[in-house]
């Protein structure tokens, strides 16, 4: 609609533009995601951790690490 068409009871709503910060905080995200999906991509971890493997002896021994009886021990009640 231009402004001549425009009934006098509408007047036109000026709308505010985007501010620097928000265009800041915008370019940021996108850095950040982009960064991240960078890391992702490649498999990348900051600082390189060592990575240590758990023998098989220890995983599935009872009360072992993570091992089924860890979470289940006996009667949990319900229904």
């Amino acid at each position: 609609m231009t402004d001549a068409a425009r009934p006098p009871d509408r007047p036109p709503v000026p709308r505010p533009g985007r501010s620097v910060g928000t265009l800041v905080a915008l370019v940021f995200a996108g850095v950040v995601c982009a960064g991240y999906g960078a890391m992702a991509y490649t498999q990348r971890e900051l600082g390189e951790p060592a990575h240590d493997e758990i023998p098989a002896s220890v995983r599935t021994s009872p009360g072992g690490y993570r091992s089924y009886h860890f979470w289940h021990t006996g009667y949990h009640g319900g229904k």
